[in-house]
């Protein structure tokens, strides 16, 4: 009987582990393994109170008892004593008989199906680790809700091996197992040492390796993609086969693992924070393009003013972004900015982004959103404003805000969206229609390459149109790239935009304003990353340099209009004013540099692009 109840659980085990989800399975489990512990504890324990005739055998029958029932989940049982309690009480034998194989049953199942269910773990893991000879790797480093999303669209794909690392609860660890992903918990792989590329089959000759550091600590991210950066260099893995995604800070971080011309890195480096992820998802999802008209000839005939209530880090990045993207020929801008704590918060943002601040119009209200002069501007304003952001702090103090200025808007009869951004999240509300939610849990795009394949092209055209794009794209520096990127988001948007409102071919006019906006959207770019214009004496001392080294016969000479290290730039001046810098520049270098062109190829890059006429 035994026998027969022992193969009946494990029949059964096998079934459930086929027919049933994993979670339900493991729930399942417990279950039989409570009611088979408690209905052994009391099976046995009134057995062996049978036998009991002193306290020195009733303490032994508790010991026995404990012995029997931790036998049971080993397909072991004591039926003898089970016998003699039911000889001594004179019990039906068959309803008992069927209590006792029950439980027994119960806890055969339990035994069974933990042991198919370690099995089955391990079979998996196998499996996966087998994988990884064939597939790419895409090592998600940070176990959170956005990698766990991000994991789940990656595992959809059958050309990649998804790994994760770190410490995962038990639910989490559950979902990567759903997905069909491999957990690596181990030292080896959270602080990667020797060994961990092999594991994951990455070598000097062989496999493709993505990482996404995109755990909450961004020093966390940056160490730990640092420290795989010296592994991947020890193996003479080629920077071409690998990526790098990170949350972390973007030009410092960035410079430092992206690899260029002699300094080894990552092929491809991106580096984010979740404030900048989420202004720029804001622009991705409702660029200011959108929210004003244009002629016929590419140019804007409505400005650009923007509201934004909220300065906190998230609606410091609003900023920079707004400037970035709300450049167009044709159009005025201002924005105007409400928070009644600015002046506390935003001292090394002042000192950080001078020229920014000086050349814009940007004003800054030492007053909250619900304040009266908040509410007195909003009504004064409501006819000219273009475009409002609210980022105040909780998502739900924003919402509260969101709907009470489409309120006043609506009484003063002005019916526009306002949008509200917390981390990682994006709301678009309207009076009279249906509120839209974007968040960078479920934006698995901005992870990806389709961005980039257009920067690429970008920058394919300021280099060599000859040469390759691949090529000349890992060998331009970081700051290079996030310019490429920069262009390419808000150039597919405004000319999709601006175009929509043309008939027939592309014509000259309208191609000398594409390239006027993408003029004044290069000097806002720059301006928002923290340069500022380099003046007549830097640029004459830095000529001299260039005259030096090219006597001298140096390799690398000085870029003149272009000083990284103090971010200054001589390019940043108005349309008219390059010509003269063009001619100038080239005046002491021989060249034929000429920047205006420069910024119409840019355009006429992004039509083909875009499938337009150029």
């Amino acid at each position: 009987m035994a026998v027969i109840i022992f193969s009946a659980a494990v029949f059964v085990a096998l079934i459930l582990y086929i027919a049933l989800e994993q979670d339900k399975r493991e729930r399942f489990t417990g279950i039989t393994f409570f009611l088979a512990t408690t209905g052994g504890i009391l099976l046995y324990g009134f057995s062996y109170a049978t036998d009991g005739r002193n306290l020195v055998e009733d303490v032994s029958g508790m010991f026995k008892t404990l012995v029997d029932v931790g036998r049971m989940f080993v397909g072991m049982n004591n039926e003898p004593v089970f016998a003699r309690m039911l000889d001594a009480k004179g019990y039906n034998r068959d309803i008992a008989y069927l209590c006792f194989w029950s439980i027994h049953f119960l806890a055969y199942y339990s035994m069974a199906s933990a042991a198919i269910l370690t099995l089955g773990k391990g079979a998996a893991r196998k499996v996966q680790l087998w994988l990884l000879n064939i597939r790419d790797v895409q090592l998600l480093y940070g176990i959170t809700d956005s990698s766990l999303s991000l994991g789940r669209h990656m595992a959809s794909n059958l050309h990649y091996s998804v790994v994760f690392v770190g410490q995962a609860t038990s639910g989490q660890e559950l979902a990567i197992r759903q997905m069909k992903a491999l957990l690596l918990s181990d030292e080896m792989s959270t602080q990667p040492q020797e060994g961990f590329l092999e594991r994951i089959n990455i070598n000097e000759h062989r496999g493709r390796l993505k990482v996404y550091a995109i755990s909450q600590d961004g020093e966390a991210n940056y160490n730990y993609s640092h420290r795989l950066m010296k592994l991947l260099e020890k193996a003479k893995v080629p920077p071409k086969n690998t990526s790098l995604i990170l949350l972390g800070k973007e030009e410092r971080h960035g410079n430092s693992l992206q690899a260029y011309k002699d300094h080894y890195g990552y092929g491809d480096a991106q580096v984010f924070d979740a404030a900048e992820l989420t202004a720029r998802l804001l622009m991705q999802k409702f660029p200011i393009s959108g929210a004003i008209s244009f002629d016929d000839k590419g140019r804007a005939t409505k400005d650009v003013r923007v509201l934004m209530a909220g300065f906190g880090r998230i609606g410091q990045e609003i900023l920079r972004k707004i400037v970035a993207n709300g450049q167009f020929e044709g159009s005025s801008f201002s924005v105007d900015v409400f928070d009644p704590e600015c002046a506390r918060h935003d001292g090394f943002y002042q000192k950080r982004y001078a020229a920014m601040l000086e050349t814009y119009d940007i004003r800054f209200h030492e007053k909250g959103g619900r304040s009266r002069e908040f509410c007195g501007y909003l009504e004064e304003n409501a006819k000219s404003l273009t475009y409002i952001v609210v980022s105040i702090g909780t998502l739900h103090r924003s919402r509260e805000l969101a709907e009470e200025i489409t309120e006043l808007l609506s009484k003063a009869g002005r019916d526009m969206p306002v949008y509200v951004c917390s981390e990682s999240t994006v709301i678009c509300y309207h009076p009279k229609e249906e509120s839209i939610k974007y968040s960078l849990h479920d934006l698995n795009n901005l992870f990806g390459t389709d961005m980039d394949k257009t920067a690429m092209e970008i920058n394919h055209y300021y280099q060599d149109p000859e040469g390759s794009a691949r090529k000349q794209w890992l060998a331009a520096d970081y700051f290079s790239r996030m310019s490429c990127r920069a262009s390419a988001d808000f150039l597919s948007a405004y000319i999709r935009n601006a175009i929509s409102a043309k008939t027939g071919e592309l014509d000259k006019d309208t191609l000398e304003n594409f390239a006027r906006t993408e003029h004044l959207r290069w000097n806002a770019f720059h301006f928002s990353m923290g340069y500022s214009r380099m003046d007549d004496n830097e640029w004459e001392q830095r000529a001299e340099e260039y005259k030096r080294q090219k006597e001298a016969g140096e390799e690398k000479l000085i870029r003149i209009s272009k000083n990284p290290s103090a971010h200054h730039h001589a390019c940043l001046v108005s349309w008219d004013e390059l010509d003269v810098l063009s001619a100038k520049e080239n005046a002491v270098t021989g060249g034929n540099v000429d920047y205006k062109q420069m910024d119409r190829e840019n355009v006429v890059t992004m039509m083909k692009l875009l499938g337009g006429d150029s």
